[in-house]
């Protein structure tokens, strides 16, 4: 499970605003004391899932879109119900890790679960009870994750993923991608991320000189679901990651009293490629455990996404994504 952290335990010099973040269910009662959830289902939900949102998120306006977007970090009551087919391993992610600790569900790449630290605990996270490493994350960490791709010559993409591997110093993240390009038959090296849309400071000098000089194709995927995510200085950090010659591409999920119109989507594929990102997944949720009231029926699916087509050109068109645990591919 993702654990708990306090702003003590963040010393990266760029993390002065996530320091600032609202920790737990006291202080996110202290910052919304109008928040509509009981203090004892509050502190379940805390202990299950920590709370986690930066204090900047909440400082904005109130109104009927500001309330959609927050409803991704905020907590819910409706987290504490579980269905019959809710999960703690909905994707298949703990099974499919390997021995050395990457997960391995798909041919020729591999995903590296960096962190267990992110810049906003999403409610609907799919990974909220993966069992991350304990200890801090350093090379050492990672000697066992680099053997296994070094021993799998099928191997030609690594995905950094977490947790967020933004939450990494960038001397680490040097250390990654410097050691991943010393593998002959490694190609691409993908960065899943949410840090530029929550805190864009994260997207420092050092951090793009590290971009910009591996020989490696390279490729970051926002993680971005509201169009009102996307803002000036969101879309400065965008540009900066595209002049080190990275492929920017955004992924979704579709979330019930978030995103779940096919007129917010269109602009959402809008601004994205504004920004210069194209619109990549929209994921169908996960069943994780405490998130069925972000589900969307099929048909209500389905019926976006024709929407969607009729709006937009194909290459604004997110591809529908599920992940089965067990498959050898997302299901489109």
């Amino acid at each position: 499970m993702i654990p708990r952290k306090s702003a003590s335990e963040h010393t990266l010099r760029w993390k002065k605003e996530f320091a600032a973040s609202i920790f737990g269910a006291q202080a996110l009662t202290e910052s919304l004391p109008q928040l509509d959830i009981d203090s004892e289902d509050l502190n379940k939900i805390d202990a299950l899932f920590p709370i986690q949102i930066p204090s900047g998120l909440l400082a904005q306006s109130s109104s009927a879109r500001r309330q959609a977007l927050l409803r991704q970090y905020l907590p819910n009551a409706q987290e504490l119900v579980d269905l019959h087919d809710d999960s703690n391993d909905p994707v298949g992610d703990i099974s499919a890790t390997q021995p050395s600790g990457v997960i391995k569900k798909y041919a020729h790449r591999v995903l590296v679960v960096t962190s267990s630290t992110c810049p906003v605990h999403c409610r609907y996270c799919f990974r909220k009870n993966y069992p991350y490493a304990k200890d801090n994350p350093n090379t050492h960490r990672f000697e066992s994750a680099l053997k296994f791709c070094r021993d799998d010559t099928s191997i030609n993409e690594v995905i950094l993923s977490g947790g967020d591997p933004l939450s990494l110093e960038d001397e680490l993240l040097e250390y990654l991608f410097s050691a991943f390009s010393e593998i002959p038959h490694i190609k691409t090296i993908r960065l899943h991320t949410k840090f530029p849309s929550i805190i864009p400071k994260r997207v420092t000098p050092h951090l793009l000189s590290v971009l910009a000089h591996s020989k490696l194709n390279k490729v970051c995927v926002f993680h971005i679901n509201h169009p009102d995510e996307i803002n000036a200085e969101f879309c400065d950090a965008v540009l900066a990651i595209k002049k080190t010659d990275t492929v920017t591409l955004n992924q979704s999920v579709l979330l019930n009293g978030v995103n779940d119109s096919a007129e917010l989507l269109a602009e959402l594929s809008h601004k994205l490629f504004n920004a210069g990102i194209l619109p990549y997944y929209l994921h169908r949720l996960d069943h994780a455990k405490g998130t069925s009231h972000f589900r969307i029926s099929s048909e209500k699916t389905a019926k976006i996404m024709q929407q969607l087509k009729n709006q937009l050109p194909g290459y604004l068109v997110p591809k529908l994504a599920t992940e089965i645990a067990g498959h050898t591919s997302k299901l489109y």
